[in-house]
């Protein structure tokens, strides 16, 4: 990336009434200061009065802001540039310039990159250009060429913005992009978000003030200015989407259906963003309601609360949880989203699905959990669904003045041993995280384990023995998630299986009478 330096004399264009022109345009007559709108409605004021008026509206800057202008040097990017300018001592801005060489079209792409320094040095604005070599890149990461263009543009933009110090990106989208846009997320088939097209004012700090003017008010100014710019030549190329789009599609459009159609575009486009915005603020409450931990790179939801929601506002917030775990949706498809809803309708803990580019969804009891990894995950299985080793801690016995305390390496889990009295309130141990064992029920020095092939108890309040592996399936605990579990264990009885149940001979005493107190603290990412 590379700034050109100094200030040489402004160019010099001569306008069609004779009279010449640095670029630096004086304010026209009857025109208001501050922020009130222009009142002149010659044809060379109108653009600067619309581009005033969106960058108002929406808030794009403020009084001493320094802008990056995108200049490609074409006829959006010109009118962008000079309008800026022309605003930019009553708003109290900075600008910058930047370009970047796609390496895409040879010689003409160079012509572009030394016409944009051109333009920036007539107006004694600083220059930022670069070069990238797009199609390899494209090449290198098996995306396509406009992709690899627009990711290439975006990271060279915001490096530049962040080196200069510029607040925010103005580009010059105009209103035929947005039509444009609509309508290409329209035939890939898309949700409201993506039929919004192309937000004013972006999180990332793009603005784009050009929004509510059309192709035709800028060739039109430009040349009312007498403004020259390049053309780029693949614009016109059918063999694009976008340019089938704006060149075969939305003129049939207009000619056959609605004159006015990229207005109508433009401002149902407006009228989704609004709906998109007012749905999303929901959505962010109802994730915060489902999340149950986030510790990159791994999120858990809430199952039960997930099945509760009507399956659009599920749909909503199982994409704002992949927005959240990998900072974008643009790989996730709607198959995606409809696989992860329908792993969740199933209820089958230990079930995963592979989503997109290292993504995993996997289900267990009662969560759903997204895992980011970055090896190729068809063959191997979700680190949440393996075997925990097998471990054996042995515990003394604790005595009134002094607890103790056992970590469980292998799961994060924490098991609390101390001697005290029943409750005078006491419940069966089903699914609880406190016990109350008569002492007399426990042998020390009493074993801390995971299960063993051949593991019964008698489970309290049951009728005779049962299998522990076929007790904790009736629980709905997937096989792998089994190994996790601490089972208390005095000589060879198992006496609690660990927030599930305990054995019948180890129940609690009467209120009032001492026992053993056993605590689960089970281990909580995030």
């Amino acid at each position: 990336m590379t700034k050109a330096n100094g200030t040489p004399s402004p160019v010099i264009h001569t306008l069609r009434d004779g009279t010449r022109n640095s670029g630096l345009h004086p304010a026209a007559p009857n025109q208001r200061t501050g922020n009130a709108l222009f009142m002149t409605r010659h044809p060379q004021t109108t653009l600067v009065h619309k581009v005033h008026a969106t960058l108002r509206d929406h808030a794009m800057c403020a009084p001493g802001d320094h802008l990056l202008v995108a200049l490609s040097g074409g006829a959006d990017s010109m009118a962008l540039l000079h309008s800026l300018h022309e605003l930019a001592p009553r708003l109290g801005l900075t600008l910058s310039v930047a370009h970047l060489n796609h390496s895409i079209r040879g010689e003409a792409a160079d012509r572009d990159q030394l016409f944009s320094s051109q333009a920036a040095r007539a107006l004694s604005l600083p220059y930022y250009t670069d070069t990238v070599n797009v199609p390899a890149l494209a090449h290198n990461t098996q995306i396509g060429l406009e992709e690899a263009a627009r990711q290439a543009r975006h990271a060279f933009l915001h490096e530049v913005a962040s080196s200069c110090g510029a607040r925010r990106i103005a580009v010059g989208h105009h209103k035929g992009d947005m039509a444009e846009q609509l309508l290409l997320n329209l035939l890939r088939g898309s949700g409201l978000k993506g039929l919004g097209a192309m937000e004013p004012v972006t999180a990332s700090g793009i603005i784009r003030p050009l929004i509510t003017l059309s192709r035709e008010e800028i060739t039109a100014w430009l040349t009312a200015r007498d403004l020259t710019h390049v053309t780029d030549q693949t614009n016109s190329d059918t063999t694009y989407t976008r340019n089938r789009v704006r060149h075969r599609l939305i003129p049939f459009m207009e000619s056959a259906f609605n004159p006015s159609t990229v207005d109508t575009l433009a401002r149902t486009a407006a009228l989704l963003r609004d709906d998109e915005a007012w749905l999303q603020e929901m959505t962010e409450t109802l994730y915060t309601d489902c999340l149950l931990c986030h510790e990159a790179p791994h999120l858990e939801l809430s199952a039960p609360k997930l099945l509760t929601l009507h399956p659009a506002a599920r749909n909503r917030v199982l994409r704002h949880s992949v927005a959240t775990l990998c900072g974008s949706t643009r790989t996730l498809t709607t198959a995606h989203i409809e696989n992860l809803s329908l792993l969740l309708k199933q209820g089958r803990a230990g079930r995963s699905i592979d989503l997109t580019r290292g993504l995993r969804g996997v289900l267990t009891r009662g969560s759903l959990h997204l895992q980011l990894e970055t090896e190729n995950l068809r063959k191997r299985r979700p680190a949440l669904l393996a075997e925990t080793p097998p471990f054996a801690y042995t515990i003394d016995r604790p005595t009134p003045t002094r607890p103790l305390n056992l970590t469980i390496t292998e799961t994060g889990d924490q098991l609390l041993f101390r001697c005290t009295r029943t409750p005078a309130a006491l419940s069966l141990s089903r699914d609880v995280q406190r016990v109350f064992l008569a002492p007399e029920a426990a042998a020390f020095p009493i074993t801390v384990r995971n299960t063993r092939p051949g593991d019964r108890f008698r489970p309290e309040g049951g009728q005779g023995s049962r299998k522990i592996g076929r007790f904790l399936a009736d629980c709905q605990v997937e096989g792998p998630m089994r190994s996790q579990i601490p089972l208390v264990v005095s000589k060879e009885d198992i006496l609690w299986v660990a927030g599930y149940r305990l054995d019948a001979a180890a129940t609690a005493p009467p209120p009032g009478y001492p026992a053993l107190e056993i605590v689960l603290q089970k281990y909580k990412k995030g």
